[in-house]
């Protein structure tokens, strides 16, 4: 769960060569990664300049290694961090389960350094490339909807659409910004033909009302996994669809499982 939260709240690209690696044993390192995430939101300019000074976020990610892996200064820690990279790489297979045990078995990473080193990755995070940051992330989805699923908490709905879907849970909102429905999982009261090109940028939908067999299924000619019939406030309470919860659907088999990010 702790990784999930990491890989939405850090380009999954930075996140898995610079937090990942050390992170399984720091407590609450998914809340404090969320706290900075949520503060960084000075404008580029601004960000640019405050790095003067800073350590470099290699040379943190080194020490945060040296502080959860290495046992003194023998070749032993080497051994460790190299094991704990390939642990990283596993996550996304067969063997995910074994690969989190050795990641949680790393040792507590000073507070203060892994301030530093979050911070650092939130200031490069606006100058990741964005083709190798798209692949990464549609690498981790399957290991982001697994985690909401086992996890999470499920909530009833109707399958329209097939398909699996996760993301973020963001509610249709009218004003035809599509930037802000890419890679969501889409909360509308029923999916409407103006409501398309919303439709494409999302992962998947949710529709509050009842599915009516009669009207067209807007989005299923074009593969964007749909359930109806489902109402995540139940779960989540009023701010269902404020985008502070990760939702994991099924469009053939209509399970929803949502998780606080």
């Amino acid at each position: 769960m702790v990784f999930a939260r990491l890989l939405e709240h850090l380009p999954p690209l930075l996140a898995e060569k610079y937090v990942l690696p050390w992170a399984g044993g720091t407590p609450r390192i998914d809340r404090l990664c969320a706290a900075i995430m949520s503060a960084t939101t000075r404008p580029a300019r601004q960000l640019a300049s405050s790095q003067a000074g800073r350590p470099a976020l290699a040379a943190l990610c080194r020490e945060a290694m040296h502080q959860a892996w290495r046992d003194g200064t023998g070749p032993g820690g080497s051994m460790f961090e190299d094991a704990a990279q390939r642990a990283v790489d596993g996550l996304t297979g067969e063997d995910a389960a074994d690969c989190l045990a050795v990641l949680a078995s790393a040792r507590p990473v000073d507070t203060y350094l892994a301030t530093q080193l979050l911070a650092a990755v939130a200031r490069q995070a606006g100058g990741s490339t964005a083709g190798a940051g798209r692949q990464a992330a549609h690498r981790w989805l399957p290991f982001l909807a697994s985690t909401v699923r086992a996890c999470g908490s499920h909530i009833p709905a109707r399958p329209v659409v097939p398909g699996a879907a996760v993301g973020r849970l963001v509610r249709y909102r009218p004003d035809g910004r599509t930037a802000r429905h890419e890679g969501t999982i889409l909360l509308v009261d029923q999916p409407l033909p103006p409501q398309v090109p919303l439709l494409l940028a999302a992962r998947g939908v949710i529709s509050c009302l009842v599915d009516d067999p009669y009207q067209p299924r807007v989005g299923s000619g074009r593969g964007v996994p749909t359930v109806t019939a489902c109402h995540p406030e139940t779960e989540t309470g009023a701010e269902a669809a404020d985008g502070s919860w990760l939702a994991a659907i099924d469009g053939a088999t209509g399970e929803v499982a949502l998780l606080a990010r």
